[in-house]
């Protein structure tokens, strides 16, 4: 997992990295070279905005943090980390919009804002595969809920491979390799999107089944759980959705170049349902849910 976790970070970097020389060979044509920022953005970033993003999520780091502590469930350790990156990178935007020309501040943000959401979602994929074990009983779920959180996080490095084949042709001077590498990106994000609208769907398979039945889930001690589940990646999605859009529309095109949308379609869905955790921190309903073998089919 380690290793996959390494091949992930370099594809993103690789990503970066040609997007941003492309940006700067589209660029060459001016005479006054523009800044890594405004080649990349076409704005100017807010230091406001970054600031009070950057404490939104740093706020939220810090209770989630004291959520996993009290309750010892240091297998959500991802989701406050995550978090805590990502609150990093929303204030470097501050020196990135005082330093448009550093490379290293640009990345290093980029990196801190794009990764950590991969987190949230693999957050989610262990909660599905505990709750199935904990709670209900496997013939709900399609896949083996031990395998869930394998299965779906080895489908988003595989488009993020993709991600990064695409992000490297994108980078080419040749116009056929950079069309051909923007739809390859596309490709990649739109596969990212739909991998998580499956795990959407198995949630959803696996409520319809408890309904179906007889169980009311307001009544049980593990309820909740689907509710947040689906809240949360609901989201998540907004965010997925937003981004096939964004790049879906070129360099040029009015998401990428309005950052208020960045703000309201990439980072608010991501910090409401990492927030949903806070009020609802999982291990209180999984605990209580702890059921011996067969014993709801006994009782239904």
């Amino acid at each position: 997992m380690r290793s996959m976790r390494c091949a992930n970070i370099l594809v993103i970097v690789a990503c970066l990295i040609g997007a941003v020389r492309a940006a700067s060979d589209n660029s060459t044509i001016s005479v006054e070279r523009p800044t890594i920022v405004a080649a990349v953005f076409k704005y100017n970033p807010s230091k406001v905005a970054a600031g009070v993003a950057g404490g939104l999520y740093s706020i939220a780091s810090i209770c989630l943090f004291m959520r996993l502590f009290m309750n010892k469930a240091w297998w959500g350790l991802c989701l406050p980390i995550a978090s805590t990156f990502m609150s990093i990178g929303f204030f470097m935007r501050i020196p990135m919009a005082m330093n448009p020309n550093s490379l290293a501040i640009f990345m290093v943000q980029q990196l801190l804002t794009l990764l950590p959401p991969a987190a949230y979602l693999a957050f989610n994929y262990i909660l599905y595969g505990r709750f199935i074990v904990n709670c209900v009983e496997r013939r709900y779920s399609w896949i083996k809920p031990e395998k869930v959180a394998r299965y779906f996080v080895m489908s988003d490095i595989t488009t993020f491979l993709i991600q990064g084949g695409g992000g490297g042709l994108e980078a080419s001077t040749n116009t056929t390799s950079e069309k051909l590498g923007s739809n390859i990106l596309l490709a990649g994000l739109v596969l990212q999107t739909l991998s998580f609208a499956l795990f959407m769907v198995l949630v959803a398979h696996v409520w319809h089944g408890i309904l179906r039945d007889g169980f009311i889930t307001r009544q049980e001690p593990w309820g909740p759980i689907l509710w947040i589940l689906m809240f949360s990646s609901t989201a998540y999605m907004i965010r997925c959705i937003y981004r096939v859009i964004e790049l879906g529309q070129g360099t040029g095109g009015y998401l990428l170049t309005h950052e208020i949308y960045f703000y309201l379609l990439d980072s608010l869905p991501l910090l409401i349902g990492i927030c949903t955790y806070i009020i609802y921190w999982p291990t209180k309903y999984l605990e209580a849910s702890v059921k011996p073998t067969n014993e709801m089919t006994e009782q239904h």
